[in-house]
């Protein structure tokens, strides 16, 4: 009866509940701090920035694709005379926690990439080069140049 009372304390349900960490949105939020700080940084450069980076420039027009979603879009286009002042006022919105939900359904994505490549229809199977009538074909035109170079 004792053991039954016992058992009846302990619930394997709640290991879940022990193994998650607690979230702590400051957490989340600093590497998009960091991203903001970077792209702002780049955008500064007067030679073309190196490695990843968050946004593309077209005429005069800023391409940012950020790595979550605010009100369903992840990437925004501003006039390039304005995208500074865009990212500070990102980096506050950010900062303030306003966008903690949209950087908690974003975690783990990136921006997009470019479309996958199909593969291709002899993947799997090894090449092997030239056809047998190519490699013939081949040694027909070398030895008609050997030829004509001895004469």
């Amino acid at each position: 009866m004792a053991l039954k009372d016992l058992l009846a304390l302990a619930d394997d349900k709640l290991h879940e509940v022990f193994s998650s960490k607690p979230h702590d949105p400051s957490k989340a939020r600093a590497p998009i701090l960091k991203g903001i700080d970077r792209t702002a940084e780049q955008f500064a450069q007067t030679e073309p920035a190196r490695g990843r980076k968050w946004f593309k420039v077209a005429n005069s027009v800023v391409e940012l694709n950020l790595p979550f979603a605010i009100s369903g879009k992840s990437t925004f286009y501003i006039p390039s005379e304005r995208f500074p002042d865009f990212l500070s006022k990102l980096k506050a919105t950010v900062e303030s926690g306003e966008l903690d939900k949209e950087i908690d359904a974003g975690a783990g994505t990136t921006p997009p990439q470019g479309k996958a490549r199909k593969p291709r229809s002899d993947a799997g199977q090894g090449r092997n080069g030239w056809s047998e009538e190519r490699r013939a074909k081949f040694a027909a035109t070398v030895a008609a140049r050997k030829a004509g170079a001895e004469k």
